[in-house]
């Protein structure tokens, strides 16, 4: 899933075969797929997944979006080196709050960041 477009424009002759080759450049930023199951292993359809980002010790919020019909989320483009944290919300109630931190990061608790 590329995360921004590629473009480039032509104008076919008569009976002409058109070959492309696209070469994009090298991307630095990452994405965050996740899947929502509930208590039994089903996938939640329209449960609310809500992105923080960590600024110091304080979460401010980033994005929101729904899963959609197989549970499924997408946020992006995520800045690389941050500290991000997710909640999902179903019918108002949080079922689960995750911390995703860059790797370099895991070994210290310093940037650690909570919501309440």
């Amino acid at each position: 899933m590329p995360l921004y477009p590629v473009r480039f424009a032509f104008s076919p002759g008569q009976n002409e075969r058109i070959e492309a080759v696209v070469t994009a450049p090298k991307e630095h930023r990452a994405i965050l797929h996740g899947t929502v199951f509930d208590t039994d292993g089903m996938p939640v359809p329209d449960a609310v997944v809500r992105l923080f980002v960590c600024l110091g010790d304080k979460p401010e919020p980033k994005a929101d979006t729904f899963t959609d019909g197989k549970g499924e989320f997408v946020f992006g483009p995520l800045e690389a080196d941050k500290t991000y944290v997710v909640k999902v919300y179903v019918n108002g109630v949080t079922l689960r709050e995750i911390t995703v931190r860059p790797k370099k990061k895991r070994k210290t608790d310093a940037n650690h960041c909570h919501l309440s």
